[in-house]
């Protein structure tokens, strides 16, 4: 007689294989892919792995069209089942031909069942041998052979629940993913999908609401008033009773009543002995919540852990909802095999020396036992078999877990204090580890004790210090993993065996990411719950997810028919779809709107900043026949700015309009434009916004002097406009810099000429003897072209007699005032009237900047 098994994976038959062929087994080839043959009982046995999942639903061809079907249509389709893996679908039937008998020996859970209903559907199509199941937790000898000794019939509730499952989730995902995509699109760019799933929606909703409540979360005050409390066998200490006081007055009050205290005296003692159970035997929600939290693995990788390890024979079946031993459940045997383990001896010998009574939990799925090692190994021995990252790791926890079970609780002695100061009552407490118990092999809680010192009610004990300290509240923290994980599990959100799947599924579209053991929503995220939070809420909520999760159990459970399951689901379905469809607008207005607010912002060169009116993002828009300041929420909002017709735009980010202005933008090099408001040489707060940066005290008049600068020339003005100029080198980069000169008090210019010339720090001011050192040693050729004259032959010549130089003095200062004006006057004009001629004009500025139009007209005048 030939007999055919199939099994869920490759590796799942080789080991099945070896065990049953009792190591003389020949790998062979059906269709290229691997097999097991070898002899059990006399009979020819075939096994043969399988890759998960060979068939799968989808809806016919038409049906994939997206812009040519109405998603809502989609819903009252029934998906057929197609065949996704051809070469395993061949394999099948080849040695289903060969039978006289099949065995399904998938994992013993929902979708094992359904996948070994797959081979047998498969088979059936060429063969209509007997088909039976064996069921096994673990791939080891024991529980193998037995199972294929006492082999069952095929579940088909169990296979169907997968089903409808399948067909509810794939009815649900393809039509709101297709609905809000589409909708989005037709408001917003964009080519990225928007997924929406029945599982996966509900998953990312739950970090959604925390991170809103992060957001909202107002910062407020208060003070703790504590002391240091010094005692015989050292400090401890003490919280003021009142805790976290919110009012300033009333913290201030009550330490104001304990200044100048010098001691505090113990007025009661509690000292109380408690007890830490061990932890209930691990499911695999608790696994998957305890790998994250302790070894720093995310839920999808700690599951693929425990599968592998499970496949190496080391582990259990690691999907079962079950955390407790069943009362025949063999503990002896497998501690004693743990004492031989060096590094678990000394908790096995412990467990071993008294009678073994596990701490179990409450919950009987009759699915699989609690995840426990099946034997024990050193940790170099699980990662030779097992070569994925952490293995040794989840073993070492999964084989400390199963003999915590075992061990008695930890014992704690706790201590509390209460103590008066200036009759005022503090508190302090601490608590220290009597006896280790199941901690002892259980490194992972790590329980640190706070120690106080020996004392006595009715002692005095000193206070090295008093204080009044001031805090600020804390917003709620980011969901770790392990937390998500407990609030999928709570609310019936996806399966032991998909909850990290689902989580995964939303790293991959980008709606939230992990950093460390914490998860944080992304801005894509965001918007899509936000979106669906406002308008559909139900689709964020679990609830509905609950309801399909529900019936889907009853179908297991045989309650309730598989067809009738999938009315139901449907309805429920349509019930989220018609909402979705009644609130279309603003749904895809609130996250196309989004959407091209973070394009906006990702475009940092045109991102203007927030328009008032909606909220949304304002940026320059270019078009073909002009361009100007609009807003990403059109068309719903409509708000907009005009732009200068020509001049390359900057955005100074620095500066602010005092007219709240939406920003304020460089054109060219030129001049400054608020938007919103216009050119910022027109508006009268222009020396208030733009104030020049002055030189020093004008020699004239009581005003200021600042660099004036064109395009073949500059020099320095008066901010009074007197008339008085001085003139600059006229080459090389000039720059002001904070530092004074010592003798006239005026800001030293740098000046870096081109080549390798160094630079120089100098003083410009020819009234001035540092100056004056200057000007002798670079001479006439580097004053700025036609300026010489206008700035002065003012300097002292010392070679002169007195009367000299007073005719010199005075002879200079008249004809550097005429010709200041002079040369001022026809600089003003002709800059005046090219200005003039253009929309742009030069304002007055620091270095570099041209001194305002209307200034040089009045003067002028």
């Amino acid at each position: 007689m030939t007999v055919v098994a199939f099994a869920e994976k490759n590796k799942a038959a080789a080991q099945i294989a070896s065990i049953l062929g009792d190591g003389e087994v020949d790998k062979i080839s059906v269709e290229g892919l691997p097999a097991y043959e070898f002899k059990w009982k006399g009979e020819e046995w075939f096994v043969m792995g399988l890759s998960g999942h060979i068939m799968n639903y989808d809806f016919p061809e038409k049906y994939n069209k997206w812009n040519d079907v109405d998603p809502g249509v989609l819903l009252g389709i029934y998906p057929e089942k197609f065949v996704t893996r051809a070469e395993y679908a061949a394999a099948v039937k080849n040695l289903a031909k060969r039978a006289d008998k099949i065995i399904l020996a998938c994992d013993y859970d929902r979708e094992g069942e359904n996948i070994g209903f797959e081979a047998k559907t498969l088979s059936e199509e060429v063969t209509n041998v007997p088909i039976s199941r064996a069921r096994f937790s673990a791939l080891s000898p024991k529980e193998v052979k037995k199972a294929f000794e006492n082999p069952v019939e095929p579940d088909y509730n169990m296979a169907m629940a997968a089903e409808a499952r399948q067909i509810l989730d794939l009815k649900m995902g393809a039509a709101f993913t297709r609905f809000v995509t589409l909708s989005v699109r037709e408001k917003a760019r964009t080519k990225d999908i928007l997924s929406i799933g029945p599982c996966q929606t509900p998953t990312c909703g739950f970090v959604y609401e925390r991170e809103k409540i992060i957001r909202a979360f107002e910062t407020k005050d208060f003070w703790k008033i504590t002391a240091i409390f010094v005692a015989k066998g050292g400090e401890f200490e003490g919280i003021h009773r009142a805790g976290n006081i919110y009012e300033k007055e009333k913290a201030a009050e009550i330490f104001k009543r304990l200044k100048g205290a010098k001691e505090g005296l113990v007025v009661k003692k509690t000292v109380k002995e408690t007890k830490t159970s061990p932890p209930n035997p691990l499911n695999t929600t608790e696994y998957l919540k305890r790998a994250s939290k302790f070894l720093g693995i995310s839920p999808e990788a700690a599951l693929e852990v425990a599968e592998q390890l499970y496949l190496a024979g080391f582990t259990s079946y690691p999907r079962t909802e079950t955390n407790k031993y069943a009362d025949d459940f063999d503990f002896k045997s497998l501690v004693f095999d743990f004492a031989r383990q060096k590094e678990y001896k000394p908790f096995a010998e412990s467990i071993l020396s008294a009678p073994i009574v596990p701490k179990n939990g409450e919950k009987d799925a009759h699915d699989h036992p609690p995840i426990h090692p099946i034997r024990a190994a050193a940790r170099r021995e699980i990662s030779a078999a097992v070569n994925i990252p952490q293995a040794a790791e989840a073993y070492d926890l999964i084989s400390r877990h199963f003999l915590a079970n075992l061990m008695p609780a930890a014992v704690f002695e706790k201590t509390h204090l209460h103590l008066h100061v200036h009759e005022e009552p503090f508190d302090s407490s601490g608590t220290v580890l009597k006896d280790a118990g199941w901690l002892e092999v259980y490194p992972f809680e790590n329980k640190k004790d706070k120690l106080l010192p020996f004392v006595e009610e009715k002692e005095k004990v000193d206070i090295k210090k008093l204080s009044n300290t001031k805090s600020k509240t804390s917003p709620p923290k980011k969901l770790t993993e392990a937390e998500l994980l407990t609030l999928m599990d709570k609310h019936g959100i996806g399966t032991k065996a998909t909850a990290p799947s689902h989580i995964e599924t939303n790293k991959k579209r980008g709606y939230f990411e992990t950093k460390g053991k914490t998860v944080s929503i992304l801005d894509t995220g965001f918007t899509l719950m936000e979106g669906l939070s406002l308008t559909v809420p139900i689709l964020v909520k679990p609830e509905i997810r609950s309801k399909i999760e529900a019936l889907i159990q009853e179908v297991e459970d045989g309650k309730k028919e598989f067809e009738a399951a999938l009315d139901e689901g449907t309805a429920l379905i349509k019930e989220m779809y018609a909402q979705l469809e009644a609130n279309k607008k603003e749904l895809t207005s609130s996250i196309a709107g989004t959407i091209k607010d973070e394009a906006a912002l990702e475009d940092r060169k045109n991102y203007i900043g927030t328009c008032k009116v909606c909220g949304h993002v304002l940026r320059i828009v270019q078009t073909d026949t002009g361009r100007f300041v609009g807003c990403s929420g059109y068309p719903d909002c409509r708000n907009s700015f005009p732009l200068p017709k020509t001049g390359a735009l900057n955005v100074l980010r620095s500066k602010e309009c005092k007219k709240e202005g939406a920003a304020v933008l460089k054109v060219g090099n030129k001049y400054n434009w608020a938007v919103g408001i216009g050119p910022c040489f027109k508006c009268e707060l222009e020396k208030e916004c733009y104030p020049p940066e002055t030189v020093g005290p004008c020699p004239q008049c009581d005003g200021s002097m600042f660099l004036i600068t064109f395009k073949d020339t500059r020099f320095l003005g008066c901010t009074k406009r007197c008339g008085y100029t001085h003139s600059v080198p006229k080459t090389g980069k000039l720059t002001l810099l904070d530092n004074t000169c010592e003798t006239c008090g005026w800001k030293l210019f740098r000046l870096k000429e081109e080549g390798d010339s160094p630079e120089v720090d100098f003083c410009v001011n020819r009234r001035c003897t540092e100056g004056i050192k200057y000007w002798r040693k670079t001479g006439p050729r580097n004053e700025s072209r036609g300026q010489a004259k206008a700035s002065v032959d003012s300097t002292p010549r010392p070679e002169a007699g007195s009367t000299a130089r007073n005719m010199d003095r005075s002879t200079a200062r008249n004809t550097d005032r005429s010709t200041a004006r002079n040369t001022d006057r026809s600089t003003a004009r002709n800059t005046d009237r090219s200005t003039a001629r253009n929309t742009e004009r030069p304002v007055p500025g620091r270095i570099s900047k041209t001194p305002p139009a209307e200034g040089r007209r009045k003067e002028d005048r």
